[in-house]
């Protein structure tokens, strides 16, 4: 899967605005990131990664109001916001391929709905070791394979039933086996790895669409078609939608969260 970063900025930064009325299963895996990433004492400074609107770092403050901690954003206006939403942090555009900043610097990095939108993980997560001091822990959360199976196959079987021509291409995410290997990979020890799923309920299958534009979730491989779908492939999509995962809460989109936690050797290794 090759990811378009640029498209994935243009998107997030289009509706930093508006990205909390629609994040419900972002701001529950903030909650649940920042309740597992505080159970041990947190020592030094902590590092927010893909910080978004500011769930993360806002939780993080609540429970650990002395330490220093530092947002960041591949989109610019995510960071804008998050900055204005947690006074005194500190704030900077950063893409989680390329940190800008000195090795061993941080003794808590946190990350959470970010990674599932990076190409190489084990780039990224070699940038979150070195950033670490020995003995420092990385926890994060993203998405993993089976998000969003509902509309995946929905999607392939409008095509198919509709003898479409277009490429079938969807967003895919990375599966539990490759984020350990990328976190072994990338030096960190103590590894753990929980996958839990969460179910968000639409009123409409219009509903759902607008959400995940709303959220940034939008399909950003660089091979992706342009342009709009035929209408029958949309109105097949919905009628499959409702006839296969309507319930009385409404339709069903399923989410699954990985917990991942890595801790850099050294000083306070356990």
């Amino acid at each position: 899967m090759t990811l378009d970063q640029a498209q994935i900025r243009r998107h997030f930064s289009a509706h930093a605005d508006e990205y909390d009325r629609y994040a419900q299963v972002q701001k529950k895996v903030a909650a649940q990131l920042v309740a597992l990433a505080t159970v041990c004492p947190v020592s030094g400074a902590t590092l927010d990664i893909g910080s978004g609107t500011g769930a993360v770092g806002s939780a993080f403050r609540e429970k650990c109001p002395e330490s220093p901690l530092t947002v960041s954003d591949l989109a610019h206006e995510m960071t804008l916001v998050s900055r204005s939403r947690i006074p005194g942090s500190s704030a900077v555009d950063a893409d989680a391929h390329n940190l800008p900043f000195l090795s061993e610097a941080f003794g808590l990095v946190l990350s959470a709905s970010v990674y599932q939108w990076v190409e190489d993980l084990n780039s990224a997560f070699q940038e979150s070791y070195r950033i670490l001091q020995p003995g420092g822990r990385f926890v994060f959360a993203l998405f993993t394979a089976g998000t969003l199976s509902e509309l995946e196959t929905v999607f392939r079987r409008a095509l198919q039933q509709n003898g479409s021509t277009r490429p079938f291409h969807f967003q895919s995410f990375p599966e539990e086996k490759s984020v350990r290997e990328a976190l072994r990979h990338s030096g960190f020890c103590n590894i753990e790895c929980l996958v839990r799923s969460e179910a968000v309920y639409h009123d409409s299958f219009r509903d759902l669409l607008v959400g995940l534009k709303r959220i940034g979730a939008q399909n950003a491989t660089k091979d992706r078609s342009t342009g709009l779908f035929p209408r029958k492939v949309l109105v097949e999509m919905e009628r499959l939608y409702r006839h296969c995962y309507n319930s009385e809460q409404g339709l069903c989109a399923t989410y699954s969260v990985l917990y991942g936690i890595g801790q850099k050797e050294g000083k306070g290794e356990s």
